[in-house]
């Protein structure tokens, strides 16, 4: 916890090398980014992934025919637990720099700097002995629910993750923002995160068949995510990834400690309104050029950045970039458990 109490106490430093490198190109242009977060999500129980069970109608149906969506089928987690992998995806630290995380700048913090409105909206606990780096995170943001009242090492929740879609109706809106919405999704205990009228599968055993249950209930959550927030003037895209997986067909969950690679296989989608696509046509592009390419979530910091057009070095790394035709998608390249292990690229299947 040493690292991430520096990281609380070195806010200034961070705000002054954000000031030192400041030169936005789109500093004044209005633009709502909302970005949402899920959990413990595998891609390999989704079916417009290719899963057999049909857990997600609605991105099949975005997926088969909503030209603003992207879906990308080789994203993997930079770790198996929550704080590991946000403290590296929310933050300029990865697995492939060196720069420290006390002095690695959140993206609320850059979008703050670049004349961004932030909110954060959770349905995860805010004081937990997990969660503290990513209170210290959200923390900097003007507007923050926090629907979860529960306290410590828990995993209960006060609502279903619908509940998300009444914050970001409620929270105050500007011309430009950058909404960060972390879901509670599909952490276990699997039958929880969903009502009854979504207990839909069984015979695969109860674990499964829950889990599953989750999954087609998250894809119901996004849905209405989305429907509230491409409504909203401004709109520019909308960024969904997961923080890591549950290993649910090994009968694991996303213990570190016994690691197998289906802990790293996360779903990873976007969704641009048709005014973002015509501006940004480079940027849409090579997203799309990049749907197969592999990835890992420790990259989302420089991606948003690409996304909002917020590129400085050297706190902006262009070849983390997915938005960038400078990616480096060399496939050997990619580790999780902080570089601990080299990524095991999936094979494509029906996506």
């Amino acid at each position: 916890m040493n690292r991430y109490n520096a990281f609380a106490e070195n806010k200034k430093k961070r705000a002054s090398m954000i000031n030192q490198n400041l030169s936005f190109s789109e500093n004044n242009k209005k633009g709502i980014y909302v970005l949402v977060i899920g959990e413990s999500q595998n891609r390999l129980h989704m079916s417009v992934y290719g899963y057999g069970r049909e857990t997600t109608p609605w991105l099949n149906q975005q997926h088969n025919e909503n030209p603003d969506f992207l879906l990308f089928t080789q994203a993997y987690s930079c770790h198996t637990h929550t704080v590991p992998t946000l403290t590296y995806a929310l933050t300029a630290k990865n697995q492939y720099n060196e720069i420290s995380l006390e002095n690695a700048v959140s993206i609320i913090e850059m979008a703050k700097a670049a004349g961004y409105h932030t909110a954060w909206i959770s349905n995860q606990v805010q004081y937990s002995a997990w969660d503290t780096p990513i209170t210290v995170i959200a923390s900097e943001a003007e507007q923050q629910i926090w629907l979860n009242k529960n306290v410590g090492e828990t995993t209960k929740t006060n609502f279903y993750d619908e509940k998300v879609v009444n914050g970001l109706q409620n929270i105050k809106k500007y011309d430009k923002m950058l909404i960060v919405i972390h879901l509670m999704g599909n952490h276990g205990s699997y039958a929880d995160r969903y009502p009854h009228q979504f207990a839909k599968f069984q015979g695969r055993g109860k674990q499964i068949d829950a889990y599953d249950n989750s999954i087609l209930y998250n894809d119901y959550v996004v849905s209405k995510i989305y429907d509230s927030a491409s409504k909203l003037p401004y709109f520019q895209s909308l960024i969904y990834f997961s923080d890591h997986t549950d290993a649910v067909d090994q009968g694991l969950a996303h213990d570190s400690g016994n690691f197998v690679y289906p802990m790293t296989y996360i779903p990873m989608y976007m969704f641009f309104s048709p005014d973002y696509k015509a501006e940004h046509e480079t940027t849409f592009n090579n997203l799309k050029f990049h749907q197969a390419a592999v990835f890992t979530n420790d990259l989302i910091f420089n991606t948003i950045l690409g996304v909002m057009n917020i590129k400085f070095p050297p706190i902006y790394e262009e070849k983390n970039d997915f938005t960038s035709n400078k990616y480096d998608d060399t496939p050997t390249r990619f580790k999780t458990l902080y570089g601990a292990k080299v990524i095991q690229p999936y094979p494509n299947n029906n996506a």
